[in-house]
């Protein structure tokens, strides 16, 4: 590190403490505002606050934005000026101006979400609610609100009146870049083959009509989709066995029919999460029983030795005809997979919960290799800081090891990895957030 760096490091830590200090008599969250240009948002499900980063030297801003007692998962509007946040003790939706750095207004919900997300019109937003006892969102279904005037729920779709069986537990949304179609999915846990669509429009003027289940024989507990750019496609993660089902695949749904229509299965070792970059499709999931031996033609940083079973990592090219896989069985951490992020550096995070032995993959894409962090636990955020080779993660990490010291069990820390390493590896300059972190976002 330059000494201009290590100089520009002190005097933003110094302007930190002294924010510190001011936060201390009421300036934080009393209309204090970080004025920094790269910023990352953690919510802290201690303090009840998100804690405001500074994404370019790596040390906290001493700004925090209060937004409920037990803050969870972070979800950006598509233009990136409002960050959602549901409060799991208050059981409200937060939205927060990510220029102001303040919570524009709450939504009382009938149940707590762990999905949601907002509209490219920074008005109208989507929440999965699940086992609710509260009409007419009973006893599951996806709340449309606004989060821009009124914050309130503007709407109801009651995915289990359209199902006609109380079985697709919508955990999971996904929107299409367009707009015009959220899909939505039961849990790991949940024992349906169907998953639904929902027009988007509809839902905020007719939400009795707005759902359309899909069921097909093609289908084997589907818990997320990702939709092509032109909108016209849904690449369908089919769990499987790893959900108690029978086979892993991806599915192929034409959107553009009425209703849309599942076309095609793609055979995958597992499916539980993927993301579409271009024409790559990258899959992760964990086949039951599977080892931990890497695969011909790969090289692979092999999971701890603690490690009981592993996932596979496998890349389908969404331009061919058919689409097929062209890379299978990298081997990565076991567990079930929920996260994944594609770097600059060409360096695919993947995230995962439960795990036998180590929960962070990081995928080198160039290399065809994958690493597994041996000491870290369930991870639950991940977001790449543009313009640098860092990416900050959430994770739970061992006693005594970095940023752990003294905490039993040490739940909830942000850690800081270089993104130009060949495998997981640290960087020098850490942030200690005290508290209970859930979920890290950058915000642009």
């Amino acid at each position: 590190m330059s000494i201009l760096s290590d100089w520009k490091r002190a005097v933003r830590l110094g302007l930190s403490l002294a924010v510190l200090g001011l936060a201390a008599c009421g300036g934080s969250g009393g209309g204090a505002i970080s004025h920094l240009t790269s910023r990352a948002f953690v919510s802290d499900n201690y303090d009840g606050t998100l804690h405001i980063e500074d994404a370019q030297d790596d040390v906290e801003s001493g700004i925090t934005i209060p937004t409920g007692s037990q803050p969870s998962f972070l979800s950006l509007s598509p233009d990136g000026s409002l960050t959602l946040v549901f409060d799991v003790g208050s059981g409200s939706l937060a939205v927060v101006s990510n220029a102001a750095e303040s919570v524009l207004g709450r939504i009382s919900m009938p149940n707590t979400s762990t999905s949601y997300l907002s509209l490219g019109d920074d008005t109208t937003g989507f929440v999965a609610i699940s086992n609710s006892s509260n009409a007419p969102c009973i006893p599951r279904c996806v709340e449309v609100v606004n989060v821009a005037t009124t914050f309130s729920i503007i709407s109801t779709v009651n995915v289990d009146s359209v199902t006609q069986q109380p079985l697709n537990a919508t955990t999971t949304l996904v929107l299409s870049p367009s707009d015009n179609v959220v899909l939505a999915f039961g849990g790991p846990a949940e024992h349906a083959d169907t998953f639904t669509v929902i027009n988007t429009s509809l839902a905020q003027t007719a939400p009795t009509t707005a759902a359309t289940q899909i069921a097909s024989p093609l289908l084997d507990r589907p818990v997320f989709g990702v939709i092509s750019s032109d909108g016209s496609t849904a690449y369908i993660m089919n769990c499987g066995p790893e959900c108690g089902g029978t086979t892993a695949s991806v599915a192929v749904v034409d959107l553009t029919q009425t209703p849309p229509a599942v076309t095609m299965n793609i055979p995958v070792d597992g499916a539980s999460i993927g993301m579409l970059t271009g024409s790559t499709l990258y899959v992760a999931g964990s086949p039951p029983g599977a080892a931990c031996t890497c695969p011909p033609g790969t090289t692979c940083e092999m999971p701890p030795t603690t490690a009981t079973t592993c996932g596979r990592l496998e890349i389908i090219n969404t331009a061919s005809s058919p689409p097929a896989v062209t890379t299978s069985g990298v081997v990565i951490s076991d567990g079930y997979h929920d996260q994944m992020e594609l770097t600059g550096n060409n360096k695919l995070f993947i995230a995962a919960l439960t795990c036998s032995a180590g929960c962070l993959t990081i995928y080198d894409a160039t290399a065809n290799q994958a690493g597994v962090d041996p000491i870290t636990g369930d991870v639950t955020g991940i977001a790449p800081i543009p313009g640098r080779n860092v990416v900050y993660v959430v994770e739970t990490v061992a006693a005594g090891s970095l940023n752990c010291v003294g905490l039993l069990p040490c739940v909830g820390k942000l850690r800081i990895y270089d993104d130009s390493a060949s495998v997981p590896t640290l960087t020098p300059s850490q942030i200690n957030v005290v508290g209970k972190a859930v979920d890290v976002k950058f915000i642009f």
